[in-house]
């Protein structure tokens, strides 16, 4: 049994296994609404509208947000024990498998009335200006706050684009190395470790992929691939990150199911 706390820092939770998984802000979103409809199949739109809101999204954004829930929960595209695709409606997450945690939030206490309410007072008409000036000098201080803030606003921008400008001047450039196998062209960081990597997933993919971008760093595996769309035969990209808790068998089934 997974437990399932979007507002903890790692949000899925499982005791008996004593593991804990951090997921990012979209595969949280998408996983709290597949929750509170368990049993049920919620539509892509849906799952769209919640995760990334006015964002305008790739339609291999939400596959791959599954594909990412399906690695963290153990489960995978071809058994489905967890997520299930329901064909030309959206996802339907079995019941009984994750308890999601609701968190719960103090409401304030009403004020009471008091004993002896005062009547409100009615303006006096005779006095229109007096009665303005509390407004216009708020005005005036919502207009200074609002310069001041885009003061600051600009000042850091400015220091942003200066620092990107000495960055990108100063910054070694990445070396990348190439290397075909199985009739896909492998593209890697150079050095040891991007040869070892390269080695690591180098395998037999669907034919119409073409290239494989791999690039590492510290906490994540990015991973890049160049496909020809069974459909439209048109060449299509789709951009993926794997945190190092991901098997190197799990990063190869995610790219079979996800680079088609």
């Amino acid at each position: 049994m997974w437990n399932f706390n979007p507002a903890a820092r790692q949000q899925l939770t499982n005791p008996a296994q004593g593991i804990s998984k951090k997921l990012r802000s979209t595969d949280s979103k998408v996983l709290e609404l597949l929750c509170t409809h368990q049993g049920h199949v919620v539509s892509k739109q849906a799952l769209v509208d919640v995760a990334w809101a006015d964002r305008v999204v790739t339609p291999s954004s939400l596959p791959q947000s599954i594909a990412q829930l399906r690695m963290a929960l153990g489960d995978n595209g071809r058994e489905q024990k967890v997520i299930k695709t329901v064909p030309k409606q959206g996802y339907l997450l079995v019941e009984g498998l994750i308890e999601m945690e609701t968190p719960t939030f103090s409401t304030p206490s009403e004020p009471q009335p008091s004993e002896d309410p005062q009547p409100d007072p009615s303006p006096d008409p005779a006095l229109p200006e007096v009665a303005a000036a509390p407004r216009l000098r708020r005005w005036h201080k919502w207009q200074q706050a609002l310069l001041l803030n885009l003061s600051v606003l600009l000042a850091f921008l400015v220091f942003w684009l200066a620092r990107m400008a000495y960055y990108n001047g100063t910054t070694e450039r990445v070396q990348w190395q190439q290397s075909e196998y199985q009739g896909v062209r492998y593209f890697y960081t150079a050095g040891d470790k991007g040869t070892r990597t390269f080695q690591a997933y180098q395998d037999r993919y669907p034919d119409n992929l073409l290239m494989l971008y791999l690039a590492n760093n510290p906490e994540q595996l990015y991973v890049s691939c160049i496909y020809l769309s069974t459909n439209l035969h048109e060449r299509n990209a789709i951009n993926m990150s794997f945190t190092h808790d991901y098997s190197v068998a799990q990063v190869k089934e995610a790219i079979r199911e996800q680079c088609q």
